[in-house]
């Protein structure tokens, strides 16, 4: 049921939609007779009381002229519950109904709509402002609208009213440009201050960045300075500004909590690029200071890459760390943490002819080491050492030391074990010498002592290997002079003894030996493995120069005893002849001989000659004793069956 009251106007048009009310309510009659009434007042004329007590849809149009259109307006807006029970409300002049997402729809082709006028201080001054209540400031000449918590400045068209001012709560972007050209979307600029200033006041966002700079381009790779999701430039070539200064004020030294956090999260490219440009410039491509405690830089590779990684084109140094005169630390350190890493701390190598790595103490008054190897471990494996010096071509050395300074003292090297090791170990594998050491001056090719409070050694050579029959000690000597000198004394020491070119001796004091007789060596006949010490022997009848097993009693051929032990022992051959075919005879001196009883038992200082057993003596009988028979005397008690070794004085008469 429609009911339609109308005054003729060309001006206005004001329809009103209203759910199903029923006509006979007692608010709704109040409400009917109200406008009824409101209308008579103003054109002379009222609706047309009763009709359909159901109404399901009121429209009411009232043309009115612009004033009264005013007064209209005013009247309906005391129609509050009226107007509670109306769904949306158009006003027009043709006469269209309103939209029905719309709850007032305003449309006009020739007027506009006028908000309520308020300076900033009476809309500052708004008590407890609804949130979204829309005012128009005629301080700044903008709309402002409050958000339930401040006043927001809505710019007029699309330019900004300076100064600019505005707060929102939104899950989208506040603030949007676009530009599909080649020109700035913002452009700020400040001849005095910040051109641009973003500030993040709430301590608790960490979800988002304060300023977020992305580009989707391919980058220019003909020019550097292009493509760049940023570029920052100070164009000035007086001027001490950085490009970017980036500053973090935190307790905390979390990852990413950096002045400047650059990632690189492709299969390429690099976190961070510095580039001095200039070839000509001085200054440094990276400066890092650090005015703490920690380190101004720290690089980590956490796969196959290298920490850090320097190279030079000219004829600098990839890396040079160096301590200012004021300062006390070290100019490099190499460490690493992991006890199971069996790398090299640090790897220096070269394929040129320079030197790998050069350690210098330039200063005459230095007192510390150029370079210093430390290792701490309780084993002594190859490779366990301080300083590990390699040869692995066929030429070089393993380690070489030079004290180049004509005039100085110092050692070339110096070896000390304060421990129960050597100062010194030296092995060579081939046929080379362990320690070969040279002497170009005055002074001793090997120099050993020990001082006046040791109770070591100055030498000890060793031949550990039973199989090598090579002399422990080798002395030679292509001059006249002796082979060896000794001395002794304190504090004066004399020589006491001296070995003379030709291997003669000559001792102050005589000599002793471990054996007690004096020896010769002899060939013999037969087989000179039936021979054995204490063997009786006689000269040889068959053999020049031999010597053979007595055969008979009271020989008067017997010339010694085969030695056991010889103190000395005589031989035409040269040193180095080998003996082995021949047998010590001695001829004077304690001798172990071989006895038996063919002549009675033996009492001490019974005279001894042979028997008729071969290689054995017995005692003599005085009454039939001749000259050259007699062996020596015994020095032992003899009485029993059979053979054994008696000590005797030898001294064939």
């Amino acid at each position: 049921m429609t009911h339609l009251l109308t005054e003729v106007s060309p001006l206005i048009s004001l329809q009103f939609r209203f759910p199903p009310v029923h006509f006979n309510s007692t608010a709704f009659r109040a409400h009917k007779f109200y406008c009824r009434t409101v209308l008579s007042n103003l054109y002379g004329a009222t609706g047309t009381p009763g009709g359909d007590p159901l109404i399901n849809q009121h429209t009411i149009r009232i043309k009115l002229s612009f004033m009264k259109s005013l007064l209209l307006i005013m009247s309906l807006v005391f129609l509050g519950t009226l107007a509670g029970m109306a769904q949306n409300v158009a006003i027009n002049n043709d006469g269209s109904v309103p939209h029905t997402s719309a709850a007032l729809d305003i449309k006009s082709t020739n007027k506009g709509l006028l908000i309520p006028r308020l300076t900033t201080a009476e809309r500052t001054a708004v008590a407890t402002p609804a949130k979204g209540l829309l005012v128009f400031d005629t301080d700044t000449s903008t709309f402002w609208f409050y958000n339930g918590t401040t006043w927001t400045n809505l710019a007029a068209g699309a330019s900004f009213a300076i100064p600019f001012t505005a707060n929102t709560v939104s899950a989208t972007d506040v603030f949007s440009l676009t530009n599909n050209g080649k020109g700035v979307s913002i452009y700020g600029r400040n001849d005095g201050g910040k051109a641009a200033l973003f500030v993040n006041t709430n301590p608790t966002n960490k979800d988002s960045n304060l300023v977020e700079v992305i580009t989707n381009g391919n980058g220019n790779v003909g020019d550097y300075r292009y493509g760049n999701a940023s570029s920052f430039v100070v164009d000035n070539t007086n001027s001490v500004a950085a490009a970017v200064r980036g500053k973090v004020n935190t307790i905390f030294g979390n990852f990413g909590a950096a002045g400047i956090f650059g990632e690189s999260a492709g299969t390429g490219g690099v976190a961070g690029l510095f580039y001095s440009s200039n070839a000509t410039g001085n200054g440094n491509t990276l400066v890092a200071v650090n005015e703490g405690n920690t380190n101004a830089i720290v690089a980590s590779a956490k796969k196959n890459g290298n920490g850090i990684e320097s190279t030079v084109y000219g004829t600098g140094n990839a890396v040079y760390g160096f301590v200012p005169s004021f300062g006390t630390g070290s100019a490099a350190k190499f460490t690493i943490q992991n006890d199971e890493n069996k790398n090299d701390v640090i790897n220096v190598s070269t394929v040129g002819n320079g030197i790998a790595g050069n350690f210098k103490v330039n200063t005459t008054t230095g007192t510390s080491a150029a370079v210093k190897g430390e290792v701490n471990s309780i084993f002594a494996n190859f490779g366990t050492a301080g300083v590990y010096g390699v040869s692995s071509g066929t030429g070089g050395y393993g380690g070489a030391f030079w004290a180049t300074n004509p005039a100085g003292n110092g050692p070339a090297l110096i070896a000390v074990a304060d421990g129960n090791g050597n100062g010194i170990t030296a092995n060579a594998t081939n046929t080379g010498d362990g320690v070969e050491t040279t002497a170009d001056g005055t002074g001793s090719a090997i120099y050993a002592w020990t001082p006046a409070f040791s109770q070591g050694r100055a030498a000890r050579f060793v031949n550990f290997n039973t199989g090598n029959i090579n002399a422990v000690l080798t002395v030679e000597t292509h001059s006249t002079g002796n082979l060896a000198i000794f001395k002794t004394g304190d504090p004066g020491p004399v020589n006491v003894a001296r070995i003379n070119n030709a291997g003669k001796g000559f001792f102050n004091g005589g000599t002793q030996t471990g054996g007690a007789d004096l020896a010769e060596a002899f060939d013999v006949t037969g087989d000179i493995s039936t021979y054995e010490p204490g063997d009786v022997l006689a000269v040889a009848t068959s053999k020049d120069r031999a010597v053979e097993k007595s055969t008979e009693p009271y020989s008067t051929l017997v010339v010694g005893v085969y030695a056991t032990k010889p103190g000395v022992l005589l031989t035409e051959e040269h040193i180095d002849s080998d003996l082995h075919d021949k047998v010590p005879m001695g001829v004077v001196g304690v001798i172990p001989t071989k006895v038996c009883g063919q002549g009675g038992a033996i009492k001490r200082g019974d005279m001894l000659v042979t028997s008729s057993i071969p290689g054995v003596a017995m005692k003599a009988d005085t009454n039939l004793v001749k000259p050259g028979q007699v062996i020596g005397k015994a020095l032992q008690d003899f009485n029993a069956d059979g053979i054994a070794k008696i000590n005797v004085l030898v001294n064939v008469k």
